[in-house]
């Protein structure tokens, strides 16, 4: 939907979909519960209201792991306004599923993902069975596929996974990539219950829709998510290899929170390949998020500029690099004096022999039988060819702790290698056993050298940056924001702001890290072209952060408050730093709903860390699970609270 411009600040609300409660829903939020949310939101001057993406991630309860680019969720069907349930001769029965599904989970402070998905997927396929005849004959929904042809490789693909029991198509016995012609006949097969799924997105379509318009009519600005990466089992993977490199996995760095880096296991894009084709795959994306929303956060920006690269040999990042990159060339090597033994000795790992005898002692010849070679006749050992990553060494068959030591031995390398003749510096090359042994002047060398390619990487990555978030921008109208947070590389906020690409600021982490003291930035400066938001998705919320985290203090001062720093996150404090947060320079100030809740005593919980949606790098039930504690009718009769997020909300019109 086309964006009407930047004209004054705005703000905004942060809410999943799935987190959604109503009369009208079962067991979890769905598209037309946005309908009398937006109507509460504009009784309390929220303008924008932002969604996790709502695309379908099949089993995974992930917004970010979807099968599908362009598929809607099922899970956020509303079933009582399908027209073909009048039709159906045992509605009743299906009224009677549908309110059980609903009871079962009223009282749930958590979504049920799968109970509920498959509770709503049997009642959808009851609908659509009573219907089959009706729906294969409808001109509409033919009209709407041939508009649509992601649908029929969506359709056909979600078939496949329902006979295959829900495997990946990795794992499928034939599992090679379908043709256009492959995939007609797939879906033309009557073996195959494709019509069902598009059935499915036809009617969902409809109805986020019909919420969207709605949302339009009040003037309420609705911002979707666009994750930048597809998950491997995806229909996207499957039937277009050739726009990804599938050997490739996709993660971050190492930092101080997580040593080994980050491997996120989705393969990355082949961006030659996808300019070869002007985009379209991405085009087309857009195009069918711009349907539905005036704005959309680019997850991970970063990772249009580079992206952290992982060999799906290796299950942590700390053996990534960079790319695309400015990789230091053999020949490099060579003109500092580096010869092929030296570069080989930099960039493999290389085990003394008393170091192996040290850890492993009498079983010292089993393991460097099991996974090592000895260079010539010295007490010097290499990894043999076997060992390809971080994988084969954790299905060695030793004790875990063991396997933790040959790990560490493997990452330690000055210098990753790219291909055969290029190398990119390790993340922590400076750590390495054998950098460290290495005289100055080889030091200074590598230190030269890294310093040169990282300059000139920087001006690759800007290139690609504006490239690729230039035809991004060019395509729809939407209002674009960035989620640019991690290792931020210099060119990055510029060429956001030439683009007029949105930042985003998370108060507590926008500090002067340089600085002494590291002081918090003022508010005040943060740049009109950003969001600012004090809690996302995957941190605590603002008051858990304030309560139970360090840095509330100097950000208490940071605000202007003069008196004595309240430890107690209480309504009080809570509308006296949301409306500070208000005054802040950004054009959006978008903050969770949970946050909100902090300003009204009936809706505080006990314990803030039950209002977080996702904590990262962990698996628990917990995650992607948080639904808010009323239904939205109560939410629109509660008076009290409205009125507070309204004194909040107004500074923004004051500004």
């Amino acid at each position: 939907m086309k964006f009407s411009g930047l004209n004054r600040p705005l703000a905004g609300v942060l809410v999943p979909v799935f987190s959604l409660r109503s009369k009208e829903s079962a067991g979890t939020g769905e598209f037309l519960d946005l309908v009398p949310f937006g109507d509460w939101c504009k009784k309390s001057g929220l303008e924008v209201i932002q969604l996790l993406p709502v695309n379908d991630t099949g089993d995974d309860p992930s917004p970010y792991s979807a099968l599908s680019a362009f598929a809607l969720h099922p899970l956020y069907t509303r079933v009582q306004a399908l027209p073909e349930l009048d039709s159906v001769k045992n509605k009743q029965e299906i009224i009677k599923k549908l309110a059980n599904l609903r009871v079962s989970h009223d009282g749930s402070s958590r979504l049920a993902y799968r109970d509920v998905l498959y509770g709503k997927l049997e009642i959808l396929h009851d609908v659509f069975r009573a219907n089959e005849a009706v729906i294969t004959a409808d001109s509409e929904l033919k009209t709407w596929i041939k508009r649509n042809p992601w649908v029929t490789e969506y359709a056909v693909f979600r078939a496949l996974k329902d006979r295959e029991q829900l495997r990946s198509w990795v794992e499928w016995s034939d599992n090679i990539q379908p043709t256009t012609e492959d995939i007609q006949k797939l879906w033309k097969s009557k073996k195959l219950p494709t019509l069902f799924y598009a059935w499915i997105q036809y009617r969902l379509e409809q109805q986020f829709l019909a919420a969207a318009q709605h949302l339009q009519t009040l003037g309420i600005l609705l911002k979707g998510d666009i994750p930048i990466l597809m998950n491997e089992d995806s229909v996207d993977v499957w039937a277009h290899r050739d726009i990804f490199y599938v050997d490739q996995r996709a993660g971050a760095p190492p930092d101080g929170f997580s040593p080994e880096g980050q491997n996120w296991g989705f393969p990355i894009y082949n961006w030659d390949a996808l300019q070869a084709q002007d985009y379209g795959w991405w085009r087309r994306r857009l195009l069918q998020a711009d349907k539905f929303y005036q704005a959309y956060r680019i997850d991970h920006v970063l990772g249009f500029f580079r992206i952290w690269t992982i060999g799906t040999e290796h299950s942590t990042g700390a053996l990534g690099y960079f790319n695309p990159a400015a990789y230091i060339h053999r020949a490099d090597f060579y003109r500092k004096g580096f010869d092929d033994a030296r570069i080989r000795w930099l960039s493999e790992p290389h085990i003394r022999g008393e170091h192996i005898r040290g850890v492993f002692g009498v079983r010292s010849d089993e393991v460097i039988k099991l996974c090592f070679s000895q260079v010539g006749n010295e007490d010097l050992y290499v990894f043999t060819s076997a060992i390809t990553g971080e994988k084969a060494i954790q299905e060695l068959p030793i004790a875990w702790q063991e396997k933790d030591t040959l790990l560490g031995w493997f990452r330690d390398r000055t210098f990753i290698q790219v291909n055969d003749h290029e190398f990119a510096p390790a993340w922590t090359f400076r750590d390495c056993s054998r950098f460290q042994e290495l005289g100055d002047g080889e030091k200074a060398a590598i230190e030269e050298l890294v310093a040169q390619k990282g300059g000139e990487s920087e001006h690759l990555w800007a290139q690609t940056g504006k490239r690729l978030l230039g035809f991004m921008r060019e395509t729809v109208e939407m209002l674009t924001c960035a989620e640019d947070l991690g290792a931020v590389p210099d060119c990055v906020p510029r060429t956001l702001g030439e683009l007029s690409i949105l930042g985003l600021k998370i108060p507590r982490w926008s500090r002067r890290w340089h600085e002494p003291g590291q002081p918090y930035v003022p508010i005040w400066d943060y740049p009109f072209l950003s969001v600012c938001a004090p809690s996302v998705h995957d941190t605590s919320t603002l008051r858990d952060w304030w309560e139970n985290e360090d840095g509330s203090e100097a950000f208490w001062y940071s605000l202007g408050c003069h008196e004595g720093y309240p430890r107690d996150f209480n309504p009080s404090i809570a509308q006296k730093v949301l409306k500070k947060l208000m005054e802040a320079g950004s054009a959006l100030c978008v903050f969770q709903l949970q946050d909100y809740f902090a300003l009204y005593n009936p809706y505080r919980v006990d314990d803030p860390q039950d209002e977080r949606i996702n904590i990262p790098g962990t698996v628990q039930e917990t995650n992607w699970s948080y639904r808010i504690p009323m239904t939205i009718e109560d939410l629109q009769k509660e008076d009290g609270f409205t009125a507070a997020v309204r004194d909040v909300t107004s500074v923004r019109a004051q500004s």
